[in-house]
């Protein structure tokens, strides 16, 4: 299986951005040069999985969402996005688990509506 740098490094580049997180205080907490982080984000150099392991612990993920699109299996893709959903929901209050359900509840029979018609 061939592993997608530039699809990882795409991932990697939208959790950093998602914190707030420069790309040299990223580099700095796990420790590699801004160069080389800039090599990671843009998929132009492989890194070893300790660099993976510290990439995930400083964007307060996990490798594997890291690693998301490799996951060619449709069951493994599944249950990823479902621990993905999860995850988001977990620090959630009850009432915006309620609003989130209804939001789920009304874009599913958007999007039903919307594959009928197609």
């Amino acid at each position: 299986m061939e592993i997608d740098y530039v699809a990882i490094g795409k991932r990697i580049q939208k959790f950093r951005r998602k914190l707030k997180m420069s790309q040299e205080r990223l580099a700095e907490q796990i420790n590699v040069s801004v160069p080389h982080m800039s090599n990671i984000e843009n998929g132009k150099t492989k890194f070893s999985i300790q660099v993976l392991i510290k990439l995930a612990g400083a964007l307060d993920t996990t490798p594997d969402r890291l690693l998301l699109d490799q996951l060619k299996d449709s069951n493994q893709a599944h249950d990823r996005i479902e621990e993905e959903i999860c995850h988001e929901l977990s620090d959630c209050t009850l009432e915006h688990k309620v609003l989130i359900e209804e939001m789920v509840r009304n874009t599913k029979k958007l999007l039903k509506k919307y594959d009928s018609r197609r």
